[in-house]
């Protein structure tokens, strides 16, 4: 429990030792299911948190001697953020349920809760707690096409609902590691925000317009500083992209490790920002390499997936890693194809269609039968110098910092 003002708590739940969001998104540093209060003549709680921590959010009612709610406020429908809304509704008769129209057309499919127990708000409403003012702002997908964010207009602070997360579930969240909740937030965007990146730029631009004076998101800490948060987030849902390129490999005997090492040995030569990830680590999970991946191409302006051939088909983990990256719709200019193949290969055929959401340019594949020869060497330095010519020919306009 965390006190962010005299008129607001954070109540909800820190989960610490989770290590994957939803199975899927690597957590190393766990996560936060936040819960707000909001107590003026009336009182609101502001999404209710994952059924399985709900005691936490139920004990700090009582610790802060919270008797009755009047509002109980839905901002979004996942269980992560509304689960624990029955038992909220046990724990307090008479509160009255809040939401937009799609939150409570959602809620009653996933919690069965009838749309009719709500009281829906649209873009603009706004809610009197006396003394207090809530005003509502729908941001569909970001993530979901239901996810609201709510103003606390006195205070001039936002709670942004799961834009702007983190799963970082900071040992005193008064005191968060800086660097750590900066580096979080953009693991956090690059696996649930990324997907829909032109609508969440339009979201940011209009936080921005609004100036909050602190943004309270529902996974992680708070922004004490938004300007932090928002210039992060308008250069991720920008355009313009870093001259850099990433290259996820997986290897079976060493033939695509060493193509791979070799093609980043020569874009690096010619300064171009280079970064190899191993999807294949013995001592991490194919969804930590992955998710590391993804990380760090949040703004890359090429990525080239390495990658040998297994019953004329891409190895499973490149197959996962390309889903990965389609589904996540990466903004990169430019996408490579390089591998070995045994007798025979299809990769290009299945990787093409993997990744056929993505509108970067797809270079022209290098595969070689085997492990490299000496023209094989000489076909990488010509990828190489392909690569780092589509970068540096990129307009300056393209480019971010």
């Amino acid at each position: 429990m965390l006190q962010i003002s005299d008129h607001v708590h954070e109540v909800g739940a820190s989960h610490p030792e989770l290590c994957y969001f939803d199975r899927l998104m690597p957590t190393e540093y766990g996560t936060t299911y936040n819960s707000y209060l909001v107590q003026g003549e009336k009182t609101a709680l502001i999404d209710p948190v994952e059924p399985e921590l709900k005691e936490i959010l139920l004990q700090n009612l009582r610790d802060l001697g919270i008797t009755k709610l009047d509002y109980l406020i839905c901002l979004h429908t996942e269980q992560d953020h509304a689960g624990s809304t029955p038992d909220v509704l046990a724990a307090y008769p008479g509160v009255q349920l809040v939401s937009n129209a799609k939150v409570a057309e959602f809620i009653e499919n996933h919690i069965h809760i009838p749309q009719t127990d709500f009281q829906i708000m649209a873009d603009g409403d706004k809610l009197d707690l006396g003394g207090l003012t809530l005003s509502f702002k729908s941001i569909p997908f970001s993530h979901w096409p239901d996810n609201t964010m709510v103003y606390l207009e006195e205070e001039s602070k936002l709670f942004s609902s799961d834009l702007f997360g983190s799963h970082y579930a900071a040992p005193n969240p008064a005191a968060p590691d800086f660097q750590l909740q900066i580096k979080e937030a953009q693991a956090y965007y690059a696996e649930i925000m990324m997907p829909t990146r032109q609508q969440t730029g339009r979201h940011t631009q209009w936080v921005r317009d609004l100036n909050p004076a602190m943004i309270l998101p529902s996974h992680g800490p708070v922004w004490h500083d938004p300007d932090i948060i928002l210039s992060l987030y308008e250069r991720w849902t920008s355009d313009a992209v870093t001259p850099a390129v990433v290259i996820p490999y997986i290897t079976m005997h060493e033939s695509t490790r060493v193509m791979a090492k070799y093609l980043a040995e020569k874009i690096a030569e010619q300064g171009i920002q280079v970064d190899l990830c191993d999807l294949g680590l013995s001592d991490k999970d194919l969804r930590q390499t992955a998710g590391e991946a993804l990380y760090l191409s949040v703004d890359a302006a090429a990525i080239v997936l390495a990658a040998p051939t297994v019953l004329t088909g891409p190895h499973p983990s490149m197959i996962f890693f390309a889903a990965l990256m389609n589904g996540m719709r990466v903004k990169a200019r430019f996408l490579g194809l390089i591998g070995s193949y045994g007798w025979g290969t299809q990769i290009e055929k299945s990787l093409i269609a993997l990744t056929d959401r993505l509108k970067g340019e797809h270079l022209p594949p290098y595969l070689c039968k085997g492990l490299p020869r000496e023209e094989d060497y000489t076909a990488l330095d010509k990828y190489a110098q392909d690569i780092v010519d589509k970068i540096k020919s990129l307009p300056p306009e393209d480019l971010l910092d």
